[in-house]
Parts: structure tokens; sequence; C-alpha cells
């Protein structure tokens, strides 16, 4: 008998999800069946686990769920909708896979505009950030590649692709997307996740890091044009959703209280960081131990922290 495996990480962009019971509830027919195997890793295991009844509250919400799921009847997608995902999947891989891999501005841009090459010599998480410590931007962890993103409050990671997929020129496509996102759980709460980071997303916070940052010309245009497709991703999943904000969103509603709370906290963080990134790169680069680089690297790393905690959703 097949059991189910999730191996979700903290953010959406590596398979997480806030909402237990909305994710256990959406699953495919046949693919849980009264059983449901989770690994929880890093800081989600404080999270959902570091104190007893926050403990006791996560496994009532697993409990729950899985046997709520073995009554519920499920909604078996139509041979028109999984034609819609296997367009969709294209579309946005292609999209994907372009920006990463075939842009020749790419790698530099993420290497300026994010602390990717920081995180690997910061001492930071359980691992090294890359594979091959030799390697390119195809040898870096997921957790790096989300984190770095999740820093600038690009989340660049989670949305890429997305606008490509579900837009259309044939305008029964975007009919039968809205119908999938009105009728089909699993497609529904995706669209609903892609929401919620979309509304963790700052287009001023990003924009300051390349400001800051970013010197090439060439690497300026792309990080405009990343914002761009930034912005036509919320137009597109707004469109689907057919809501006049992405905070009108069931997980971002959840989140509205406590990041009005936060950000007023992370933005000044964010804005920190990228001045503190920016003194810390020109002190490397007279290759000289001092006080400064010390008291500079150690601001760095609190910053980081200070980030992923706002954000809720490290990597």
């Amino acid at each position: 008998q097949i059991l189910f495996y999730s191996g979700k990480g903290g953010t959406v962009g590596r398979g997480g999800n806030p909402a237990l019971y909305r994710a256990i509830m959406s699953h495919p027919p046949n693919t849980i069946n009264g059983r449901f195997r989770v690994t929880e890793q890093g800081e989600m295991i404080t999270q959902n686990f570091g104190a007893p009844l926050i403990a006791e509250r996560s496994l009532d919400i697993y409990t729950a769920a899985v046997l709520g799921e073995a009554f519920t009847k499920h909604v078996e997608p139509t041979e028109k909708w999984r034609k819609q995902m296997e367009r969709v999947s294209v579309d946005s891989c292609a999209d994907y896979r372009f920006l990463v891999r075939e842009e020749p501005r790419f790698v530099p841009y993420f290497r300026q505009a994010t602390p990717e090459l920081e995180l690997g010599t910061l001492n930071i998480g359980s691992r090294p950030a890359k594979r091959n410590p030799k390697g390119g931007i195809e040898s870096l962890r997921a957790i790096p590649w989300t984190f770095a993103w999740t820093q600038t409050r690009t989340h660049l990671s989670a949305w890429l692709g997305v606008a490509a997929g579900l837009n259309s020129e044939n305008p029964s496509d975007i009919e039968d997307l809205k119908e999938m996102y009105d009728q089909w759980p699993w497609f529904r709460e995706t669209i609903d996740l892609i929401a919620m980071i979309l509304s963790k997303t700052d287009f001023s916070v990003a924009k300051n890091y390349d400001t800051q940052l970013v010197h090439g010309k060439d690497e300026k245009t792309l990080g405009e044009e990343v914002r761009e497709k930034l912005v036509h991703t919320r137009q597109t999943i707004l469109g689907i959703t057919q809501q006049e904000s992405l905070a009108d969103g069931p997980h971002a509603a959840l989140l509205r209280a406590s990041t009005t709370i936060r950000h007023p906290y992370v933005d000044p963080i964010n804005v920190m960081q990228a001045e503190l990134l920016k003194r810390f790169r020109e002190l490397e680069k007279k290759d000289e131990p001092s006080d400064e680089l010390d008291k500079v690297r150690d601001a760095l790393i609190v910053s980081i922290s200070g980030i992923a905690q706002g954000m809720r959703n490290s990597g």
C-alpha cells in the first residue's frame, strides 16, 4: 500500500502550507486513506512543536484533518482540468527556466541583489549552502535559494512562472481556470497559497536592495523586469480569484493582523540589511581582518534572523 509522504519546508516555494487542515483536506483523491506521513524540520519544529500546548494543537489539527479527509467526498479533476494543468505546467516551467538558466544577466543580478553569497560564509544553517562548493547556481540547495529571495521580500522562487502558466491568448483557457478555482479544492488551495506569498512581497523594499547593491546597468534593468513580472503575477492571480485584493484570500486574511504588527519592525531591518551588505562587501574586498568587519558580520547575521522570523518562513 502506498503511503503518501509530505516532506515540506517552511515556505510555499518548498512545499510549505501554513494552514495544515486545509492542506490535508485539499489533497487529491486516494492519496491519504487514513495515513499521513510528514517531515517537519528546521524552524518549523519550533514553530509547530516548540511548546506543549502548541504541539498538542498541531497534532490535533493533523488528526482532525486525516480523519475528516476519510469522510470527505473529493472532487475528481475532469479531463479538461487535467489538460489545463499540463498547459500551465509547460508554460510556467519554460518561463522559470528561461530566467534562471538562460538569461545571462540573472546570476550576476541574483548574487548582487540578495545575500546568497553571504549565506555561505556566515555559517548559517545545518548544511552547506551548496551541494558542490565549486558549482554555480544549479548546485544551490533549495533552502538558501528560497531563503535569499525571502530576505529581500521578493519571494521569487514561489511565484516565478505563475503568470506565464495562468495567462493564455485563448479566453476559454481563462474561463477554465476560473472554474477550476471555484470547483477544485486542490487548485484553489494552490492559488490561495501563491496569493498569500504575493501579499508578503514588497516592491519598494526589493527595489532598495537593487539601489544599494546592484551596480551594472544590465543587472539593474533585469531587476526592474523582475519587479514588473511581480506586478503582472499579482494581477493574474486576482484575475483568476476574481478578488479585489490579495489580502482578501483566506491565507492572507489570517496573516493580515500579524503582518500589520510585524511590518513596522521588519521594514527597517530590511533597510539596514541592504546597508550592512554594502558595507560587508566593501570591507571583504580589502581582505584584511578588522573589528569593523566582525561587527558588520555579526549585525548581518542578526538582520538575517530578524527578517526570517518576521516573514515566518525562512526556508
